[in-house]
């Protein structure tokens, strides 16, 4: 059985659209600006991520920051957040982590510190991300933690605690693990996880690197590191975890900094895409019970346009060009530019970023998470950036660097990414060492709005305040006989005019993990019919009759 949770969240259109917004005679249309007003002071959330660099041993460790957590740990419809806490470095002493925050969020966007209550404070390794699901299916989400030498894994027990059952789960990863990603990659019913690796640090390998002209010392560049080896854990249906062997594909090195497990050609097996520091990004097309074969470069994602591998760190899977293909977004380092591969309609990929305007951000920025949301809903996905340098003393842009929005529009009959500005006094506005960003109706007030987290600084909870184009659809599917999740679900709105694919997506961004709700973004004027839902591991369409207004919709069916 599986089971279908609808939600349907209408504007309030008086008070939500101060102007109409309209095409003017002879002129070109103007859109209303992005407005996102930071609530984190009100919110109460504090979560600064310590990378331990005050000890002054430029170790690249420190140059990953953390990422961030979307979770209703207790069920009560809220979400709550979590972060990875970072770690203290002493030369020739193995890292310490820093401690983990649990946020539960009250009534009134108000949040509660619970981390120490829910036993979930003290971290085994100095972290780095953080990945969601409910690896068990008892209706409860879980929690994974990857950092130096570890991961840990968080059992929620469904009380408002965890337990950590990382020894008896078997998910006994020692390398430097960066992000993480559940999906049901064997059809079993039952979640797997992906783990990237990163390069092999270490106090014994720690060489002396400046970038600085002056010859002043610096964090070096992964080039002076070989990669690690990523993993791959295959679940036994017991709660315990077994690693998988060479048969099932995966390929040796890397670089790993970003991982998004979706079912990109649409064949009912979930793939895995593999953001990579310097090497080429990875393909993973799924060929059935978790037998993969790598196909990046056959098919065009690997690379950037002139056929170089990049700095490649988040990722985000959604349908840029509207022609209801999944396409592949990914950040890149400074001096390149952010990957924007087009589904060419048979999941092969063509270079989209000049054709699509990215080309404009510039070369200086170094991008991280990343997200793909319909900011204004208008009915297509934006994108969300988190920048900031890794070098103490880069050369050519600064440390601290602001965040950009993309906003998805048609530009004379082509579809573009343009910028958005912002006020200096805004927080978008400000450079901030960015490294993690989610995006989701946090405040459940209609749209959609931003948390981003920072090195050495406090998270930041952004809501939105934009003008609004259009009503905002939501639903979460929860599986029964899939995993519960509903990772590697595909999901088709259908108005009287248009048709929207989503993904149920594991992983992207980067060290991070959001919600599995689906959003839609629906221009005004438009009527909601159906959503047709493809569940992982099956072929069969579920389709469910929706209408504008409806609150909750409940399904039951068998494919």
């Amino acid at each position: 059985m599986l089971c279908l949770s609808l939600a349907f969240l209408p504007a309030i259109l008086a008070g939500c659209v101060s102007r109409k917004v309209a095409d003017a005679p002879g002129k070109k249309r103007e859109l209303p600006e992005l407005v996102f007003r930071d609530s984190t002071l009100e919110s109460g959330v504090r979560a600064v991520y310590s990378n331990g660099e005050e000890s002054d041993n430029y170790s690249i460790l420190e140059s990953l920051g953390g990422g961030v957590g979307l979770i209703d740990f207790d069920r009560d419809g809220k979400m709550d957040l979590v972060f990875p806490g970072g770690g203290k470095l002493e030369s020739g002493k193995p890292p310490v982590g820093e401690p983990t925050f649990l946020w539960r969020q009250l009534d009134g966007f108000r949040f509660q510190e619970v981390a120490s209550a829910s036993k979930i404070q003290q971290p085994s390794c100095y972290t780095h991300g953080v990945t969601i699901g409910d690896a068990d299916n008892d209706g409860f989400s879980d929690i994974l933690l990857t950092g130096y030498a570890s991961v840990q894994y968080w059992h929620n027990q469904g009380d408002g605690t965890f337990v950590d059952r990382t020894l008896e789960s078997g998910l006994l990863d020692k390398q430097w693990s960066t992000s993480a990603a559940w999906g049901d990659l064997d059809g079993d019913g039952n979640l797997d996880l992906y783990v990237a690796h990163y390069a092999n640090w270490s106090w014994s390998n720690h060489p002396k690197c400046n970038t600085s002209e002056s010859g002043a010392p610096d964090v070096c560049t992964p080039n002076e590191f070989q990669p690690l080896n990523d993993v791959l854990y295959l679940s036994n249906g017991n709660g315990s975890f077994r690693e998988a062997k060479k048969e099932n594909g995966l390929v040796p090195g890397g670089k790993g900094l970003g991982v998004a497990i979706s079912d990109l050609d649409g064949d009912g097996h979930p793939d895995i895409y593999v953001a990579n520091d310097t090497t080429n990004n990875f393909l993973y097309m799924n060929k059935g019970d978790a037998r993969f074969e790598e196909e990046g470069i056959s098919r065009g994602n690997a690379l950037d346009g002139n056929g170089t591998p990049n700095g490649s760190m988040g990722i985000a899977v959604f349908d840029f060009d509207r022609d209801l293909t999944l396409d592949i977004w990914v950040t890149n380092y400074e001096n390149e530019t952010c990957a924007l591969y087009l589904n060419s309609g048979n999941n092969f990929y063509l270079w989209g970023s000049e054709k699509a305007g990215v080309n404009l951000l510039g070369k200086s920025f170094v991008g991280f998470g990343t997200v793909a949301s319909d900011f204004d809903l208008d009915g297509d996905e934006d994108i969300a950036i988190a920048n900031g340098h890794v070098m103490r003393h880069p050369r050519q842009s600064t440390v601290a660097q602001p965040a950009v929005l993309l906003r998805n529009e048609i530009v004379d009959k082509g579809r573009r990414l343009q910028i958005s500005k912002f006020t200096i006094e805004s927080y978008l506005g400000k450079p901030h060492r960015g490294r993690g960003v989610l995006s989701a109706d946090l405040d459940g007030d209609g749209d959609l709005d931003l948390v981003f987290t920072n090195v050495n600084e406090n998270a930041a909870l952004l809501l939105n305040e934009s003008e609004r184009l259009g009503t905002l659809f939501s639903i979460e599917l929860i599986g029964t006989s899939s995993n519960r999740d509903a990772y590697g679900a595909l999901a088709t709105l259908i108005t009287d005019k248009q048709r929207y694919l989503r993904s149920v997506t594991s992983g992207g961004s980067y060290l991070s993990q959001g919600t599995n709700l689906l959003y839609w973004g629906i221009p005004l004027g438009e009527v909601v019919q159906a959503v047709e839902i493809q569940w992982p591991a099956t072929k069969s369409v579920e389709r469910v009759q929706a209408k504008n207004g409806d609150r909750i919709l409940q399904r039951l069916s068998t494919p």
